[in-house]
This record gives C-alpha cells, structure tokens and sequence, in this order.
C-alpha cells in the first residue's frame, strides 16, 4: 500500500467519514477470517503492524473498537463468515477464534496497548 493510500485510510480513522465521523460500513466493525477480498479494522490494523508502520493517533478509534471486542478471557470471536467454498471450516462464527486473537495481540504488542 502506498504511502497516499495508507494516508487516505488513516484520514478515515481506517473505518469513518471523514466528514461525519460515521462509521461507512457497519461490516467493517465486524471480525472476520480468512479476510479473503474483505476490509475490516483488524485486517487494517494487522496491516500496519506487519509493514511496520508508526502509531498514528487516528488509529485510536478503530484500537478502541479492537479493546471494545476483546472477551473478558482476552480472546476475540470469529464475527462473520464471507460465503464462498472453503477446503474446510476451521472456526465457528460466534465462537472464540484462534486466528482474530493471534491477529488482535500482535496489534496490541506492535502499537504497546
């Protein structure tokens, strides 16, 4: 992702109107794995992260949203399924999921929350 790019999606606080504060997409809220062509705040975050990107306070509210999610055994669920055919179900929508915690905690760890 380019630097423009990356900055666009910081402007939006990686899921809000720029102009209203709004969240754009309601889905974008939502936790999901495999992302496959999806957006969503933790794949952003785990995106800026990975790349090593600085903190940056407009990532605030969407690390808000990410503490907000967290289950009070420091877990994060599997909020949604993209359709498609899969080889196999590795995890339960609903259900604690073992990939969305792993991505959450190397956000957590690379920003220091």
């Amino acid at each position: 992702m380019a630097g423009e790019s990356r900055e666009f999606i910081l402007q939006h606080r990686l899921y809000k109107s720029d102009k209203t504060g709004e969240i754009i997409d309601n889905k974008m809220t939502r936790f999901t794995y495999p992302c496959r062509w999806r957006y969503d705040v933790l794949r952003a975050l785990d995106y800026f992260q990975d790349t090593k990107v600085s903190y940056d306070s407009r990532m605030d509210d969407a690390i808000e949203l990410l503490l907000q999610k967290r289950t009070s055994d420091q877990k994060w669920k599997l909020q949604a399924k993209h359709p498609g055919e899969v080889h196999l179900d590795m995890e339960i929508p609903g259900k604690k999921s073992r990939w969305n915690t792993l991505r959450a905690m190397r956000v957590l760890k690379y920003f220091g929350v």
